[in-house]
């Protein structure tokens, strides 16, 4: 069941389809369900999906929520991690794995293979660690649409408004004591 909170989360990015929607930053607290407003972010746009996490666990995480509730089947759900190399119209992968390369100055060679697919939706899980130099040439992979999911926006490099330019504005916060207050958390 999606919680009134969540369904006004995917709401705010997915908007209407009109210019202006379709990308931003949702801010909601641990335990909330950051990855339940992902997948109906999913739902609304029906596209090619793929999601940035931090670590294999994470990857293993946001497939075993996927299979479990969404009508997605284990051919549409892939991998991309250094265990696993496959593609499917959901994909999953951790934002090393895009970014490694031999040497300071080789290619990256993972990143060609997303930066050259026609992705709808990029979901970057733990946002706030896309500025650091590391993560940064993620937010280069094109697609139509970007949600940024996290529980704080905080940096020790005060780099929180490069989130914003890398993946679009602000579009929900809850604070944890609202969703504490009512129950949730």
């Amino acid at each position: 069941i999606i919680r009134d909170y969540q369904k006004e989360a995917a709401s705010a990015l997915a908007g209407d389809g009109m210019p202006g929607t379709g990308y931003g930053v949702i801010v909601l607290p641990c335990g909330a369900g950051k990855t339940i407003v992902g997948m109906t972010v999913m739902s609304l746009l029906k596209t090619n999906t793929l999601i940035l996490t931090t670590n294999v666990a994470a990857v293993h995480q946001w497939i075993e929520e996927l299979l479990d509730k969404t009508d997605l089947n284990e051919d549409q759900i892939a991998e991309y991690t250094g265990d696993k190399k496959s593609l499917a119209p959901v994909t999953v992968a951790t934002y090393q794995i895009l970014t490694w390369r031999k040497s300071r100055e080789s290619e990256f060679p993972h990143f060609s293979i997303f930066r050259d697919r026609n992705w709808g939706l990029v979901i970057y899980d733990e946002v706030h660690l896309l500025p650091a130099p590391v993560f940064r040439v993620t937010a280069e992979v094109q697609a139509l649409r970007r949600l940024g999911l996290t529980a704080t926006l905080v940096r020790e490099d005060g780099a929180e408004d490069a989130v914003f330019s890398l993946v679009g504005p602000k579009r929900y916060d809850v604070p944890w004591k609202e969703l504490e207050g009512q129950g949730w958390i």
